[in-house]
């Protein structure tokens, strides 16, 4: 999925943009997710415009435990909090 297509998922999903929308409703396995977003990330660029955040951890119960944390940038020996949610931001 390239960014236009992620933006534009995020956009049907969510609603509209400064919404946060959790990982797994972009509708990708969670390894394309993780490396997809981690680029993102790493993208100065892109990433001023993108938010990662967790739900509160009772909020992620609702989702399958192995979709409810996403680890996003983790390079060894980095521990990462891991991310559950992304927003864009509209300007």
């Amino acid at each position: 999925m390239n960014l236009a297509a992620a933006v534009e998922r995020y956009l049907e999903v969510a609603g509209g943009f400064d919404r946060p929308l959790h990982l797994s409703q972009l509708g990708l396995p969670k390894a394309e997710t993780e490396k997809l977003v981690s680029a993102w990330d790493e993208d100065y660029q892109i990433s001023r415009y993108m938010l990662l955040s967790r739900e509160r951890e009772e909020d992620l119960a609702a989702f399958p435990s192995e979709q409810r944390i996403f680890l996003i940038r983790v390079h060894p020996p980095d521990v990462s909090p891991g991310y559950s949610e992304v927003s864009v931001m509209g300007r």
